[in-house]
């Protein structure tokens, strides 16, 4: 172990299926240096434990998160304080990197010496996944600056919520952190966004962070209308706080926003997708469940208990009333899957 430079950590709850084939790509990357892989697994009971025993990496731990204690922070900097390795690299269970230089890309700005942390590109595959969000977002990373920060406190106040927020985009799902830099600044202790709230901590405390625009990884899992307006709910309440962004605020800027995205998502799976007819009637519904989930779930955020004192607004007393049961239920049960 004493040659250990990269420690790989990943997050895995009840991972068969999807987690096989990251191991297999990670076990044929053209990577030299040596590294020790770190599995956090939170209790699993399909057999993830026994698969990753026998997956034939040469250095590995099997940490387990008993049932209740997974935090997408807390859990990251426990494997932290454990590793070895004098750079971290963060994955979730699910992603699927992209060509065999994966990880060396990944890895080259803090090898190079250029930041403190980096983040890969995800992307969207259109064969297995929604061809509509591929097709609108995986150009996605080419307005994002190679390197963000360091960042004044002066300049960050004059900064517009949409300037912070860009400016504090990272990625968890693949990431690479200097881990004495990381055990010093560290993830806060909240249960949904920590990359992003970590990547504020860097730019304010003199670090950088680089996108690495070759470490490319696909990643997408299809998802239900409540785990959508939870998540929704969870990131707009934490991010006005943190960059005093609202994505949307008024019920009447809800239906407006998901009409128009519900038509601009119909007209290029109608004329844009090179895929059968059945197929984009199926991705156009499933849009506009996802797009009404979205848009409903970040109105849910920006709502405080001043709705109470409104004598007429019934929906969203009872938006807020589902608001803090969303917020509740996160905070004693982190979302497991991003």
């Amino acid at each position: 172990m004493k040659d250990v430079i990269f420690s790989l950590v990943i997050t895995t709850k009840n991972s068969l299926g999807v987690i096989e084939r990251l191991v297999e790509i990670l076990l044929n990357q053209d990577f030299n240096s040596p590294y020790e892989m770190i599995f956090m697994d939170n209790n699993s009971t399909d057999g993830t434990v026994d698969y990753l025993e026998k997956a034939g990496f040469q250095y590995q731990q099997i940490i387990n998160v008993p049932e209740g204690q997974f935090s997408h922070s807390r859990t990251r900097m426990k494997a932290a304080e454990l590793a070895k390795g004098q750079i971290i690299l963060f994955f979730t269970d699910d992603i699927i990197p992209v060509g065999t230089n994966f990880l060396s890309n990944l890895t080259r700005p803090l090898v190079d010496k250029k930041a403190s942390s980096t983040y890969g590109v995800f992307q969207i595959d259109e064969r297995t996944a929604d061809p509509i969000d591929a097709y609108i977002h995986n150009d996605w990373h080419k307005t994002i600056k190679d390197i963000s920060g360091p960042v004044s406190s002066e300049e960050w106040d004059s900064a517009s919520p949409e300037e912070k927020r860009r400016l504090c985009n990272f990625d968890n799902c693949a990431s690479c952190i200097d881990r004495d830099v990381l055990l010093k600044i560290r993830f806060p202790d909240v249960p949904y966004g920590e990359d992003m709230f970590f990547a504020k901590r860097m730019i304010l405390n003199n670090h950088r962070i680089a996108i690495s625009r070759q470490a490319k990884f696909f990643h997408w899992h299809k998802m239900s209308f409540g785990y959508l307006l939870k998540r929704m709910c969870i990131d707009q309440h934490l991010s006005k706080d943190e960059f005093q962004i609202y994505y949307i605020r008024s019920k009447f800027k809800v239906v407006v926003a998901i009409l128009k995205r519900v038509v601009h998502r119909t007209l290029i799976a109608l004329f844009k997708l090179k895929i059968p007819f059945k197929d984009k009637i199926y991705w156009i519904f499933y849009n506009i469940k996802i797009l009404t989930a979205d848009f409903i779930g970040k109105y849910m955020g920006t709502l405080t208990e001043d709705v109470e004192l409104k004598r007429f607004s019934i929906i969203d007393k009872k938006l807020y009333k589902k608001k803090k049961m969303i917020i509740k239920s996160i905070y004693e049960k982190s979302i497991i899957r991003y």
